[in-house]
């Protein structure tokens, strides 16, 4: 069994990790830690959250222990195989940050064949947390650490788990590494076998895979190891299906640039292209969804479907040459909507996360054709406000950003510069307009209610009420309207007011 000694010092950018090493001294307890987080510290990770330990007792004991000398929760995670599960508030300048320690019996009947039972070489590593503190790796995981690979513990990895085949692409994708070559085959030969992996662990997966610093290369290694058909293969048929200029890349390649573009974006925190208020803009994609997921954790999933309507939608003019002039894809933005909330209802996503992609998929060329007719009124962004509210979120600022991203993945490098400068404007207008005229062009405070008008106006509560107010909102969202008197006499003069009376 290889052991190494850690340096000194090893410890000190890890205080939770000290506390549970000075608990397992003074109470003589046995505690590996194990698996990504032994990883992340040999990759000089501070931000280690989620902490996995093994031990050769009851971990349901162990992580009880734990819990009462930290004082912090407890809870049995897994009663049948023995582990519970620590939550720890750590305070820092935003706010409390939680850490969650696991503590598992091992599996099998000593540390060996718990490590040998991993799915890769560079997460079977494991810490003694005796002192001095000792490294074991009997898989040789540093040395494929050192070199940059993903390589399967056991032939039989895959096997045992379907879903390792695409954690070994996440974890590619995430840490910049290349899959070893026996390891590539091994996944392409298990990748129908993900057909008997729950759906929420596959959404967990590809959800973690797309928001990785590569995503538009982890979606490529899905389509180069056979596993696309198996999971998505809506983005599947995207594969060689053509577009016309200023379009270069067929539907497939041209999603993959899309990925890869919004993750430079948010890398840059909006620098390239400039857009206003990041600050505001981040914040933004910190809201929450349904899920335990955010809007920015969301975001590439639309990304990835936006276009699954093009196959389904594509025609093609032909000159009476006999040469095609331009090929189309008309209505595609509906028909990727409704194959993203099929896709998403398959991965048993909420239906708020569903409800938000879905809203972006259908809203996502408004922002183009306003920047084709450059200029966005008042009364344009009021309602693209309203036609991409949804329950308890706002996606207008995402369909701005999601628009930004797609734009710059359609033109060939060195193109497209005038077009993005238009868009770019229409994309700042619009957040702008969302982050510090809201109460003026976004969302107005409503002047009349349907009280008012039913004592005012003599109207009964009806389809006509909310239509009445809803024209209202809209006349104020232009500055038509801005008190209450402008309001009454607006309602007064709307054709359908005058023909409701006139029949009545």
């Amino acid at each position: 069994m290889a052991t190494v000694t850690l340096k000194e010092g090893w410890l000190d950018n890890h205080p939770l990790l000290q506390q549970i090493v000075k608990i397992s001294q003074a109470r003589q307890i046995e505690i590996y830690l194990v698996g990504g987080a032994v990883r992340d510290l040999l990759l000089g990770r501070e931000n280690i959250v989620d902490l996995d330990f093994a031990v050769p007792g009851d971990g349901l004991a162990v992580a009880r222990q734990v819990a009462n000398a930290l004082q912090v929760a407890f809870y049995p995670l897994d009663v049948e195989r023995q582990t519970g599960r620590v939550v720890y508030d750590t305070p820092n300048t935003t706010g409390p940050k939680k850490s969650y320690l696991d503590f598992a019996t091992f599996r099998g009947p000593s540390l060996l064949a718990d490590l040998a039972d991993r799915d890769f070489t560079v997460n079977a590593m494991a810490l003694n947390l005796a002192e001095p503190a000792e490294l074991i790796d009997p898989q040789n995981g540093q040395r494929d650490l050192q070199s940059g690979q993903i390589q399967a513990v056991t032939n039989d990895a895959f096997e045992n788990d379907p879903a390792r085949v695409l954690r070994a692409i996440r974890q590619a994708a995430e840490f910049g590494f290349s899959i070893e070559t026996k390891t590539r085959q091994l996944a392409r030969q298990a990748a129908p076998k993900l057909a008997t992996v729950s759906p929420e662990r596959q959404r967990d997966e590809i959800l973690k895979l797309l928001n990785t610093p590569a995503p538009g290369q982890a979606v490529e290694e899905l389509h180069q190891l056979g596993i696309l058909p198996h999971i998505l293969p809506e983005v599947e048929t995207l594969i060689g299906v053509e577009q016309s200029p200023p379009h270069y890349l067929d539907v497939f390649d041209h999603t993959i640039a899309a990925l890869t573009t919004w993750t430079k974006m948010r890398q840059v925190d909006f620098s390239d292209p400039p857009i206003r208020l990041p600050a505001a803009v981040k914040q933004y994609l910190h809201e929450p969804l349904a899920g335990n997921v955010t809007l920015e954790m969301i975001m590439p999933v639309a990304q990835l479907l936006h276009d699954t309507g093009k196959p389904a939608t594509r025609t093609v003019k032909i000159q009476e040459s006999g040469h095609y002039t331009k090929t189309q894809f008309l209505g595609h933005e509906r028909e990727s909507a409704k194959i993203a909330r099929q896709v998403m209802n398959r991965f048993h996503f909420s239906g708020q996360a569903i409800g938000f992609v879905e809203t972006v998929v259908t809203q996502h060329m408004r922002p183009l054709l306003l920047a084709q007719e450059g200029t966005a009124s008042r009364r344009a962004i009021y309602r693209l406000f309203r036609d991409t509210t949804g329950q308890n979120y706002q996606a207008g600022v995402a369909v701005a950003l999601h628009a930004l991203a797609d734009q710059r993945a359609t033109y060939p490098p060195g193109q497209g510069q005038a077009e993005e400068k238009a868009l770019l404007e229409i994309t700042n207008k619009l957040i702008t307009a969302f982050f510090e005229q809201r109460e003026q062009v976004v969302d107005p405070p409503p002047i009349l209610n349907g009280r008012d008008l039913m004592a005012e106006l003599n109207l009964a509560q009806g389809q006509l009420i909310g239509q009445l107010l809803d024209r209202l909102r809209e006349a104020q969202a232009t500055g038509q309207v801005q008190t209450r008197l402008q309001a009454l006499n607006f309602i007064k003069t709307d054709p359908e007011f005058l023909k409701h009376k006139e029949e009545n």
